[in-house]
């Protein structure tokens, strides 16, 4: 198991004033000296490590699988990053599989922790008996240690209760609002340090079950694993939450319901409102079809108008120019077909057989594609007639109409040599 040594705790927990090392001309340094030395570069790193950062995954540590063997668990992380509750660095640089006592239980949650071991066992020089070991490791190695604990993890990381200011009662600027609230955000978590029995030296990696065919998956209720929150991470999601003017919060676009009232004359006074308000989108409504209807029927005097010019090209199609021609004048404006929904209604009925029978009489003049295409949206007119559809339903066919119009494709006319 790991040496400890003096600086591998980080302080533990409790605050203590750092003590370096000074050095004067003629010192005679001693092993004390240099271990004073990365003592108070260690404890420095892992205080502000601690208290700033926090504890958790910095990246990566996945657990990869978990296999049962003869002696026990083959447990096979990836590489990945951690900071321990003393703020150590916990490093695993490459892929690696662990193996650990095989559990009683049918449920683990696995930890990863701070460890050290010993390297380079280099033989002690004669010291008149001073020491009393003929050997001692040159190097100590960080490194980090699995364990489980059987059952899952209960233990849920609590976040701090962070009391915002209110703007408009507290009656503050900028400035003084932000300085409120880092000054009771200090007062609740962060009047006093941890002690030692409090700050968690293992970080957890996530529960995990046996499944009926003895091997293990992660268990479906696990905790959530334990991140830290770092500043890119910090200032990326103020960033994102400040230009998104939209909607930063993320909520639905939805107004919030109006106070209910709780006497007879507000409930009159909403009931107007509201009849009020039926009557405005009515009217939006109105006009918006009756703006869809006139364009509509004018589209369909332009497309038609120019399907019948190129007609006109072919010696042999007079009928199906004067047809197109006829289509597109009776969408020119008629009575009350542009305002009235049963009157455009009829008028597209009625213009429903012209539209067939230029179709019928497209055959061998225009492309088989677009010809088809032609027919189709006919068709599609037709039924939306037989199943009453709304007024905007049958203007959105009628488009349809239009552009497969306007995108047929009329063949060449071959006179023959004389």
């Amino acid at each position: 198991m790991a040496q400890e040594s003096d600086y591998s705790g980080g302080g533990q927990g409790d605050l203590s004033q750092f003590r370096k090392n000074r050095f004067f001309s003629g010192k005679l340094m001693t092993p004390r000296d240099m271990e004073a030395e990365q003592e108070y570069h260690a404890e420095r790193l892992h205080t502000l490590a601690r208290s700033v950062i926090g504890r958790g995954i910095v990246h990566g540590l996945e657990v990869r699988s978990i296999d049962e063997t003869d002696d026990g668990l083959d447990v096979t992380i990836e590489p990945g990053m951690a900071l321990d509750g003393h703020g150590r660095p916990i490093v695993v640089d490459g892929v690696t599989t662990t193996s650990l006592p095989r559990p009683s239980a049918t449920e683990l949650s696995l930890y990863i922790q701070y460890d050290e071991v010993t390297l380079e066992p280099v033989p002690v020089p004669n010291t008149d008996d001073a020491i009393d070991d003929e050997s001692t490791a040159n190097r100590t190695a960080e490194v980090f240690e699995l364990t489980y604990r059987e059952g899952s993890n209960d233990g849920r990381t609590q976040w701090p209760d962070v009391d915002i200011p209110d703007i408009e009662t507290d009656d503050a600027d900028t400035a003084s609002l932000s300085h409120l609230l880092l000054e009771r955000y200090h007062d609740r978590d962060r009047s006093s340090t941890q002690s030692d029995s409090e700050t968690k030296t293992d970080v957890f990696l996530g529960t995990f079950e046996r499944t009926p065919d003895a091997g293990w998956t992660e268990a479906e209720d696990t905790a959530p694993r334990e991140y830290v929150y770092d500043h890119d991470l910090l200032f990326g999601t103020i960033i994102d939450h400040i230009t998104d003017t939209d909607n930063p919060h993320r909520t639905p676009a939805e107004r919030e319901p109006p106070d209910i009232p709780d006497d007879l004359t507000a409930v009159s006074e909403r009931l107007d409102a509201l009849e009020a308000d039926i009557e405005r989108v009515e009217r939006d409504q109105d006009a918006l079809t009756r703006y869809v209807m006139r364009k509509t029927l004018t589209d369909r005097a332009r497309f038609f108008d120019a399907l019948a010019d190129r007609l006109e090209h072919r010696s042999s199609e007079g009928v199906a120019s004067r047809l197109a021609r006829d289509i597109a004048a009776a969408a020119r404006p008629i009575g009350d077909q542009y305002t009235s929904e049963d009157a455009y209604r009829r008028h597209v009925q009625e213009t429903l057989e012209q539209l067939i029978d230029l179709g019928d009489r497209l055959e061998g003049v225009t492309t088989e594609a677009s010809l088809e295409r032609y027919l189709r949206s006919v068709s599609d007119l037709q039924e939306t007639l037989e199943d009453d559809g709304s007024v905007l339903a049958l203007a959105e066919t009628q488009d349809r109409v239009c552009e497969a119009a306007d995108a047929l494709e009329v063949l060449v006319d071959v006179v023959p040599d004389e």
